[in-house]
């Protein structure tokens, strides 16, 4: 049977550092816009959806004809919101893309779609890449990741890990992950956890405590989050320089 793949973008206007950060101009459009143009790059996704309970954020996407979908269902966390929304969908396989990533690269997206095309066993699969400087290693709004010797995640922190600094042996987490649907389902079931909390919102971890297991595979793709207002004028650049 032929997968249906699904990407879903999830977007709040009530993020603490940067409020209304998904319509944030960009270039004449709105952040979510990008998002969804490198998205729509990648011919292995079905549908691609914004999903968003803020009805600014969807009038926005009407205006610059990017598909959404309304979810009111309360959540604290991305993954809850789209668990809600896949209930309502058809998909086999769903990716978060994160809204906050317009220059994310498409060709990050199909790698998580072939490994997960290619390892049916996995149900919840992240990238990782190198930290290049010891500054990315220290900075908390980068998410870090140390993972056992079949690449499945041992522990996601904020905080520096390993203790030690060496660009070989240390990761990130991209703002991607595939989820199984059966399991996706399942995950705005889960209560956040005592090592979510400690981390600021690490919600990878809530299911590991649980016992699940998240895969994570290397890659040499790397983006730009928009984290605060001062980093958008980083993507414009860039952005103007491709234009």
């Amino acid at each position: 049977m032929k997968e249906k793949i699904i990407g879903l973008i999830p977007a709040r206007m009530g993020s603490t550092r940067f409020p209304g950060k998904p319509i944030a101009d960009i270039c004449g459009k709105p952040m979510v816009y990008w998002v969804y143009k490198q998205a729509s790059k990648v011919r292995e996704l079905d549908e691609i959806y914004v999903v968003t309970e803020d009805e600014i954020i969807a009038e926005k996407c009407a205006e610059f004809e990017v598909p959404f979908w309304i979810e009111k269902e309360e959540t604290t966390t991305a993954a809850e919101k789209l668990s809600y929304t896949a209930r309502k969908m058809d998909g086999t396989i769903y990716l978060n893309i994160q809204g906050d990533e317009p220059l994310i690269d498409p060709g990050a997206i199909k790698q998580v779609i072939n490994a997960m095309i290619t390892d049916t066993d996995v149900y919840y699969l992240g990238l990782r890449s190198r930290i290049e400087t010891e500054e990315d290693f220290r900075n908390r709004n980068v998410v870090k990741a140390v993972v056992d010797s079949n690449d499945f995640a041992m522990y996601f922190s904020r905080s520096p890990i390993p203790y030690n600094y060496d660009s070989n042996n240390a990761f990130r987490v991209l703002g991607l992950y595939g989820y199984r649907a059966d399991f996706l389902k399942k995950f705005a079931d889960f209560k956040k956890s005592k090592l979510e909390s400690l981390e600021s919102g690490v919600e990878m971890l809530r299911v590991m405590e649980k016992g699940y297991k998240i895969k994570l595979i290397e890659t040499e793709y790397t983006t730009i989050g928009v984290d605060l207002p001062e980093h958008i004028a980083i993507i414009e650049k860039r952005l103007k320089s491709k234009i």
